[in-house]
């Protein structure tokens, strides 16, 4: 059987992303893996802030568990059952842990969503798709948001 990664990168689901992913592996044994990835930065300024505020902190942990929870409400509700799919949450670095989870799974290909934006944009601000087509393998599908 054949997998191909699905990365969720940010707070929400790309409607479209997981209806391209899905139209792909339908009808073939292909099973998708659905990545909920919350980036490890963003994770660190977040618990800087709370702790400059006196929030509660949530830690590494407990944003892994809620990474997890949401890919699996996310793939329920995108792919039912009517594609075979599994789950992964994570606290990562982007794009460097898509990546890693992709050759550790041997996907096939990565499906992920990418920002509309001018080339000189990307190039300031860097791109996440950008840097999972330089560095991933094999084909990557983006759809942009």
């Amino acid at each position: 059987m054949d997998t191909v990664l699905v990365a969720q990168t940010g707070d929400e689901p790309d409607q479209k992303l997981l209806r391209t992913a899905k139209r792909h592996v339908t009808g073939t044994d292909t099973e998708i893996i659905f990545c909920r990835i919350i980036d490890e930065k963003k994770i660190q300024n977040n618990v800087q802030r709370q702790a400059n505020s006196e929030r509660q902190i949530e830690s590494i942990d407990e944003m892994e568990q809620i990474a997890k929870t949401e890919a699996k409400d996310i793939a329920r509700d995108a792919f039912g059952d009517d594609v075979p799919y599994r789950t992964i949450g994570l606290v990562g670095t982007i794009p460097e842990g898509l990546i890693q989870v992709a050759e550790e799974e041997k996907c096939a290909q990565i499906f992920i969503s990418g920002k509309k934006r001018s080339p000189a944009g990307k190039a300031v601000f860097g791109d996440v798709a950008q840097s999972v087509i330089l560095q991933f393998d094999g084909p990557v599908t983006v759809t942009t948001i």
